[in-house]
């Protein structure tokens, strides 16, 4: 296998080294044709056996620089656009539909090819018995793991012709589904990728891809491997290739704006300076107004980086009382983390966004840190945001952590109904 590798490596590098001699063949070959042709060749070579040699000698540098200009302008890569749209099968409104068409449209414009995957993702409805309901969490989860899968082909597709091609991945989504794809992609391992943590990722068997709603048969995944300590493997891996998530703009000067790029950066500790530039986007509340129940047996997660001014008090209230999350599992929280960013939206900025995707990560971290008695309760995440966040913190932390859809209706028994999507 890996001799196999390095044969189809070394081919690739021909071919590109053939692409670029090719393409400087035809612009030489163009340049004397064109001489030729208008007949100036002759008095070319006249001038320059004369007195006009250092300035054909420079005009000749200024057309090589232009033409290697364009040559090399012609033969750069924008990658592929990868749309991914999954409304919900309760949602009325005609925007989601909207949005896939004007991602599909801008992933064509900004980029060299376009792949779109739709999928309708089955959510609960008042009313349904508990029989129903897990029906309805199994479906979700089949529905996310295909959009994953016809997805993840397209990316083997890549992976034949250049691995470093950049993608962008347009996510339209409910926050959770959004959050748990995010974590399916986290140990994505179908093209050439680096591991940079501890440990082993895993690997999922390829399926055939298809476009919009053509489906090809979902594939389970393979189990997570677990070390030697007996603890799931937690390998951050990053594709070779940049990942960007580009996001919805509502400033009106682009339909979208590169918003976050999927590499280790996201993890790695704040300097001095973004932490006081963290601080203005969001503040991090480690103690908040929150009475847990005793005997919970979850912490909670409050993100809001959204224009939602009641949903942290909206947040706690169904951790004290207990909700269910994605999984349909009931519980209550005896702690809770709020990072708060007010009722405003983040600004528009690359930098802004990776900010403070890493400020939740290095505030979740230091909290759980220092406190070694919640270790083993399960986090729960309750999430307002934009989507690329929520896919971003899925990819870091989706592994250990659940995500509680919205509206928060709570029950005070185990047994009843669970939180719905809307």
């Amino acid at each position: 296998m890996t001799r196999i590798s390095r044969e189809r490596a070394g081919v690739g590098r021909v071919r590109s080294l053939l692409d670029v001699v090719s393409g400087w063949g035809v612009v030489a070959v163009a340049g004397i044709a064109g001489a030729v042709a208008a007949g100036t060749l002759p008095d070319v070579i006249k001038g320059w056996l004369g007195d006009q040699r250092v300035l054909l000698t420079g005009l000749c540098l200024v057309s090589a620089l232009m033409f290697a200009g364009v040559n090399l302008w012609q033969q750069r890569t924008k990658g592929v656009g990868i749309v991914i749209s999954l409304p919900q099968s309760t949602w009325r409104g005609p925007w989601s539909s909207q949005w896939t068409a004007a991602a599909a449209d801008h992933a064509r414009r900004s980029h060299d090819s376009c792949f779109v995957v739709r999928r309708t993702v089955p959510a609960p409805r008042p009313g349904d018995d508990l029989a129903g309901l897990a029906k309805v969490r199994e479906r979700r989860r089949d529905s996310l793991e295909l959009a994953y899968e016809l997805a993840t082909a397209r990316l083997t597709e890549l992976s034949e012709a250049d691995p470093s091609t950049p993608v962008s991945l347009y996510i339209n989504a409910s926050l959770p589904d959004a959050f748990e794809l995010g974590a399916m992609f986290k140990f994505n391992v179908q093209r050439k990728l680096r591991a940079t943590g501890g440990g082993l990722p895993v690997v999922r068997r390829g399926t055939g891809a298809a476009i919009g709603d053509q489906a090809a048969s979902p594939v389970e995944p393979e189990k997570r491997e677990e070390d030697q300590a007996g603890e799931p493997v937690d390998a951050l891996v990053e594709l070779s290739h940049q990942v960007v998530l580009p996001q919805r703009s509502e400033l009106g000067r682009s339909d979208f704006f590169p918003s976050i790029r999927i590499t280790s950066h996201l993890k790695e500790p704040l300097s001095p300076a973004e932490t006081s530039r963290a601080a203005g986007l969001a503040k991090v509340i480690e103690e908040p107004d929150f009475e847990g129940a005793p005997d919970g047996t979850a912490v909670a997660i409050v993100v809001h980086l959204a224009h939602l001014p009641l949903m942290v008090d909206q947040a706690l209230r169904a951790a004290r009382d207990g909700c269910a999350d994605t999984d349909g599992r009931w519980e209550r929280c005896r702690a809770a983390l709020v990072i708060d960013g007010e009722p405003a939206n983040l600004p528009e900025t690359t930098a802004d966004f990776e900010l403070a995707v890493r400020h939740v990560h290095a505030a979740w971290r230091s909290w759980i840190g220092a406190r070694p008695q919640y270790a083993n309760l399960r986090p729960r995440l309750f999430i307002a945001a934009p989507a690329s966040v929520a896919f971003a913190l899925g990819w870091l932390i989706g592994q250990s952590v659940k995500a509680v859809p919205h509206p928060y209706q709570t029950s005070t028994e185990k047994a009843g109904e669970p939180c719905i999507s809307s």
